[in-house]
């Protein structure tokens, strides 16, 4: 489900990913997009179940023990048309037993809403390849992501949902929305932020390299690429706790 206001957003299609979520308003880091709800499945469904829609990508990791959870309506306009891409603009957020979708960093108007899928490359069999197209300087060419990440951002959700007080739900059941969200997600080392690289850049006068959080906070608050006019560089992402950037 789509937790943002009507106004604030439009469903339409794509070039070569079916149906995206672009912004039609500015949208402020932190702010929680949607939840992912749905019908519980096994695991062992998924397959069969994107197969009747083209293989297109549904269906949402739920737990640890094999269940996942698939949209009840593929049709409707839902959090489900949420695109990949390598170098996204909202990431997932565990809360309360819930998939958030939240805003990494301010999103412009006109901007498509993505995450990065992160598929478990131990997940999937072999001719389930995922290339991706994203077309983004950064693009990895699939969507699976290392297994070094996925632990991290594991140990991440345990830690976040240490004192969460949720019941799992189980095969059959249907994830529904919650009576309450959360204001803000707030930002963390574990998520990469990438700027909208197509927006003219913000220029400063800093004459060092403002320290890692500092930079996050500003590409996180202006969603643009950060020009050090006095040094010389163009700041584009921070990823793995690496500036990525060029001259």
């Amino acid at each position: 489900m789509i937790l943002l206001p009507v106004n604030a957003y439009k469903v339409k299609k794509t070039k070569e990913k079916g149906r995206g979520v672009f912004a039609r308003k500015e949208i402020p880091a932190g702010t929680v997009i949607g939840d992912y709800t749905g019908l519980i499945i096994k695991d062992a469904e998924i397959e069969s179940r994107e197969k009747k829609y083209g293989n297109s990508c549904y269906t949402m990791d739920y737990s640890d023990n094999g269940l996942s959870i698939f949209p009840l309506d593929v049709k409707a306009e839902g959090i489900h048309l949420v695109n990949h891409s390598c170098a996204p603009n909202c990431d997932t957020y565990f809360y309360y037993g819930h998939t958030l979708f939240f805003a990494l960093r301010r999103i412009l108007p006109g901007e498509e809403l993505t995450i990065d899928y992160s598929f478990d490359p131990e997940g999937h069999k072999k001719e389930f390849l995922h290339p991706c197209s994203c077309g983004t300087p950064f693009c990895r060419g699939t969507m699976y992501t290392s297994d070094a990440k996925l632990r991290r951002y594991g140990a991440f959700c345990r830690k976040e949902t240490k004192n969460q007080d949720f019941k799992w739900l189980k095969t059959g059941d249907i994830m529904t929305t919650l009576d309450k969200y959360p204001k803000e997600i707030k930002d963390n080392p574990i998520f990469n932020l990438f700027a909208d690289l197509k927006a003219a850049p913000v220029t400063y006068n800093d004459e060092k390299l403002p320290a890692m959080p500092e930079l996050r906070k500003r590409l996180r608050e202006s969603g643009r690429m950060m020009n050090f006019k006095t040094i010389g560089l163009k700041v584009m992402a921070i990823a793995d706790g690496k500036i990525i950037s060029e001259k």
